[in-house]
């Protein structure tokens, strides 16, 4: 017997189901199905199903699982339909999209897109049923007669009334369906667990899950005994679907030239027009552009990409009309003297030796990947844009998929099957060593031994095992954006998304696969700092930088990156960035194009020796002299991929574009490409002038790079993004820390990193001040303004409207604020004002202001009965320091005002001594001298019997642990008070990565 079972719903419905698309299929294969459909009430995995189904030859039925309004509007059917060729797989992606966008569809929707379709009614799920059991003939008939309207290919699928069945297969085509909810039969308990995380409602959740898994043959053959010839008419659906998914053709949109010119004369025009503005006022051999223009643009129009450029050129354009920063470039796209022409990118590929095959190869016709980097606050914009400018129903967001990975899929079962805490916590701890939950079930004696003991933990870790790994919730794509040339449903089904867009139904490779044009827009915090950094300074410094014309051989950037004052700036911050940045002494641009190639996987094992090349401590060599001139620039290293394009090009005759095919080809690295492509490189080589022997040898090196340099063209882009923001900060510090601080408002540890660097740099942070502080920091002379944003309690709406108060003028006395803002500030919000010293301006102490604060409060309500002149406040003595600090610290998050070593500033500088924060790694091991305050002493005995202490030493940014043993802590336990600042003498330790002072010598300051 032969059967296709019509009725699937894979874990992309997200409602119990556990079923994976190439688990459906290896098990069709197992159970010799030659042809299956699956009918999701999405489409997400229709491509994934169709590829998978033919990998394994069978044949796919694209399906889809819908719901129709009634007869009577509260009452629906469910239908599932079939493809059964181009326009049917059309059709059903267009009412997949009406059934997403408006939650159900109507008969006539049905109707109107019924071409090409197969309906199979789910009897289960009708009207008919409803109105069969409950006798109501007439309204049996009407429903019955309507279904008639949709289609000649109408099936009625058997349901689980056995009288309702015989009296449908007698009189009309039924079909038997069966129900697939999960893989396994004994799956259904998973699909229980999953239906509960998913909060799908159902009347006995436990119990009537059964028997929908995937069966036999010989199972639908006895569950569909007497039914044969519904078992027959799953193959005559079968037989009719054909639907082809044509991967080979591209959909490209069309740029809507508003001359009467074509796309291709449009082009050629704006790229020589832009590239006269590029190289004007510049000495180059301009017949080397226009060549390279000359070549660039021939590849661009034979391959049909004209219009891309365009399109992409246009919202460029409007992004930079309306002042927003858009990146460098991104990728291989910085290696297209076109984008250059274009503004696209503003990386000259001449000037920086980049290979355009790298980008467009005419030896691998791909769609071109020219991916946007824009300021993160900008982008919605730029792509509301684009959205109006082709219309809502050719742009689209992209899907993509949450899955549970292995602490979501523990605590959602523990949460359903309701497994105690510290039980789950103690699961918890042992698989976060392990990428997966069954790795771990596999590995750990820890967790079998908890599972051996607990019949709870097995059941919990059996469960959520099988859980891992499934889609969770469908979200949209950080970036991509789907544009077509017509309808967005001639080509993927689409569901509500962002920006009052479009959400493709598809994932971005079957976009792509599909030949659609997808754009990455790419939101840059940095570029949204580097925008508002140089709009402060525009309008505070009567001054108009334009960020794309920075001199790129400014010696104060230099100074600061070899100083490693990398804190804040692109690329450059992380620790083992700065090591190389330090070891480095970068003097050049090209040298930040260096550090931020060499500091990935691969390229990084080069850097010892690369290092030793540039400062003359190991000699340059070079695999063959012909590769001199490739290799000469990173000290015979290859480090670019760009590199590896021109060794076979050079050394063997390769083409650009034929070199950057066997590049990609060989780095796979599998056995039978490496010898087919060894033949050809060896051959080619020889016929260049080379020896087998050596030939061979260059081919080995070749093979061995081929995976491991980075795209050169991209470090050049994201390089000058890193050198821009290193312009900023090296000359313009003020307003580069202003708009660092800013965007980590809220967040303590970035914030406090960022003022100990604001010290760094000579530019002091002032405490809030209610007359002078904004939401964020403000530039004051040299200095910055801490934010009224920066103090807790105080939100967005309470900081708008207390400098909305402000517009009516400055607050004159304690009295005055307090008077004015007492309506929209409570008493808290007000306390905490005072403990950030923002209301120190009115010269009264901070224990004044608060324990007066409800007088002040009472008398400004009720005080017009009193004259202002008879309400004295008595200026009571300050709260002790531990209190003020400790007060402060609870508002701000650290001590901004409130520290005792700031009176030493000058005395640490005179003679050059350290504090907690600026204690380094070069220290360790070393004596040196370092002033601190001791916020605690803790006394303990040793082993043998004897005292010392462990004692904790900071200053504004820092608290580290120092240590007395016994000889230090009897000499100088009796000097150690707390909140008192000392020098001590110390040596460096690092312990459990973290800096310990042994100390040596103590001497009080304060």
């Amino acid at each position: 017997m032969n059967f296709t079972n019509l009725f699937v719903e894979t874990n992309y419905s997200m409602n119990g189901s556990n079923i994976k698309i190439k688990d459906i299929i290896q098990k069709a294969v197992e159970f010799e199905y030659k042809s299956i459909a699956i009918t999701d009430k999405y489409m997400y995995g229709a491509v994934k199903f169709y590829k998978e189904c033919l990998k394994n030859n069978i044949k796919p039925l694209i399906g889809l699982s819908i719901n129709s309004i009634g007869i009577l509007p509260e009452r629906s059917n469910n239908f599932l339909l079939y493809a059964k060729n181009n326009i049917g797989y059309q059709n059903i992606i267009k009412l997949a999209s009406l059934s997403s966008l408006n939650e159900t569809v109507t008969i006539s929707d049905l109707i109107k897109y019924n071409k090409g379709v197969i309906f199979v009614l789910n009897t289960n799920k009708s009207e008919i049923l409803t109105y069969f059991t409950n006798n109501q003939t007439h309204e049996y008939e009407e429903v019955l007669s309507s279904f008639f309207t949709l289609s000649d290919d109408l099936y009625f699928g058997l349901s689980n009334n056995i009288e309702l069945n015989e009296l449908l297969y007698k009189k009309y085509k039924c079909v038997a369906l069966d129900y697939v909810h999960y893989m396994d039969e004994e799956d259904y308990v998973v699909s229980n667990i999953l239906k509960k995380i998913f909060n799908i409602n159902t009347n006995d959740l436990f119990s009537n899950n059964k028997g929908k898994h995937f069966k036999t043959k010989e199972e639908i053959s006895i569950k569909f005994k007497d039914y044969p010839k519904a078992i027959k008419n799953t193959n005559v659906i079968s037989d009719m679907c054909d639907v082809k998914i044509d991967f080979s053709k591209t959909h490209l949109p069309s740029f809507n030239v508003k001359q009467d010119v074509g796309s291709k004369e449009y082009l050629s025009a704006l790229v020589y027009k832009g590239l006269d503005k590029r190289l004007r006022g510049q000495k180059v051999n301009k017949k080397v552009y226009l060549d390279r223009l000359e070549y660039e643009l021939s590849v661009i129009d034979n391959m049909g990409y004209n219009d891309y450029f365009l399109i992409v050129w246009d919202f460029v354009k409007y992004a930079k009309s309306k002042k927003y920063l858009v990146g460098p470039g991104r990728g291989s796209a910085a290696a297209s003297l076109v984008s250059y022409c274009l503004g696209i990118t503003s990386v000259d590929s001449i000037k920086y030796d980049l290979v355009f095959e790298r980008f467009l190869n005419p030896e691998r016709i791909t769609l071109p990947d020219i991916d946007m980097d824009l300021p993160d606050d900008k982008r919605d914009d730029v792509i509301t844009y684009v959205r109006d400018f082709y219309g809502i129903n050719k742009v689209a967001s992209i899907c993509t998929f949450g899955t549970f990975l292995a602490k979501s899929a523990l605590r959602d079962t523990a949460r359903v099957i309701e497994v105690e805490g510290m039980l789950l916590n103690q699961i918890l701890k042992h698989v976060d060593k392990y990428s997966s939950i069954k790795e771990a079930i596999f590995n750990s004696t820890d967790l079998n031994n908890i599972m051996d003991k607990d019949e709870k933990a097995l059941e919990l870790l059996t469960i959520a095992s099988n859980i891992e790994g499934l889609h969770k919730h469908v979200s949209t794509h950080a970036a991509g954006i789907i544009i077509t040339s017509n309808n967005l449903t001639d080509h993927t089904p689409v569901q509500r998304g962002l920006l009052d867009m479009m959400q493709t139904q598809y994932e971005a490779k079957d976009l792509e696969e599909l030949g659609l044009l997808k754009i990455d827009f790419l939101g840059l915090r940095n570029l949204t700092s580097i925008n508002k950094i140089v709009n402060l300074i525009n309008e505070n410094e009567n001054t108009n930088i334009d960020i794309y014309k920075t001199p790129m051989d400014d010696k104060l950037t230099f100074e600061l990156l070899k100083r490693v004052e990398t804190t804040g700036i692109f690329q450059l911050e992380s620790p083992g960035m700065r090591s190389l940045i330090g070891q480095m002494q970068i003097n050049n641009f090209e040298d930040i194009v260096t550090v931020l190639a060499l500091f990935r996987p691969g390229p990084m094992e080069n850097i010892p020796s690369y290092i030793k090349r540039r400062f003359k401590k190991e000699k340059v060599t070079y695999p063959h002299k012909v590769l001199e001139d490739i290799l000469k620039s990173t000290n015979g290293i290859i480090i670019y991929q760009e590199q590896i394009i021109k060794i076979a090009s050079v050394f063997a005759g390769y083409s650009l574009g034929e070199a950057d095919v066997l590049r990609r080809a060989v780095s796979k690295k599998q056995e039978s490409v490496l010898k087919q492509e060894r033949a050809n490189f060896v051959k080619k080589s020889i016929e260049n002038g080379h020896t087998k022997e050596v030939s061979n040898q260059i081919y080995d090196y070749f093979v061995k790079f081929a995976n491991y340099g980075f795209n050169r063209a991209h470090s050049v882009a994201y390089a000058m993004v890193s050198y821009w923001m290193s312009y900023l900060k090296a000359n313009y510090p003020k307003y580069f820390i202003s708009v660092l601080l800013s965007s980590v408002v809220g967040s303590e540890s970035q914030t406090r990193n960022y003022i100990y660097e604001s010290n760094k740099l000579g530019v002091k942070i002032l405490p809030p001040s209610v007359n002078y502080s904004s939401s964020y920091y403000l530039p004051e002379k040299r200095n910055l303004r801490f934010p009224l944003l920066g103090v807790k309690n105080l939100g967005i709406n309470a900081v708008t409207r207390l400098l909305d108060e402000r517009e009516n003028g400055e607050f004159k006395s304690y009295f005055d604020f307090v008077s004015r803002v007492n309506s929209f500030l409570n008493k808290r919000v007000i306390e905490s004002l005072i403990s950030a010293s923002a209301l120190d301006e009115f010269k009264l102490s901070k224990r004044t202001m608060i324990e007066k604060l409800d007088e002040v409060i009472s008398f400004s309500e009720y005080g017009s009965f009193i004259s202002k002149e008879e309400f004295i406040l008595e200026n009571l003595e300050e709260y002790p320091f531990s209190v003020l600090e400790e007060n402060e610290k609870k508002v701000l998050g650290f001590n901004l005002v409130i520290n005792p070593l700031n009176e030493y500033d000058d005395y640490i500088k005179k003679h050059n001594l350290l504090k907690p924060s600026t204690i380094e790694k070069t220290h360790i091991g070393k004596s040196v001298r370092v002033v601190g305050m001791v916020s605690n002493v803790k006394s303990i005995k040793t082993k043998k019997g004897d005292n010392m202490a462990f004692i904790t030493i900071q200053d504004e940014y820092l608290i580290i642990e120092g240590v007395l043993f016994p000889t230090t802590y009897n000499q100088y336990i009796d000097q150690l008070e707390q909140s008192k600042v000392y020098l001590f003498m110390v040596k460096v330790e690092e312990r459990n990565k973290n800096f310990q002072l042994v100390i040596q010598k103590v001497h009080k300051l304060g």
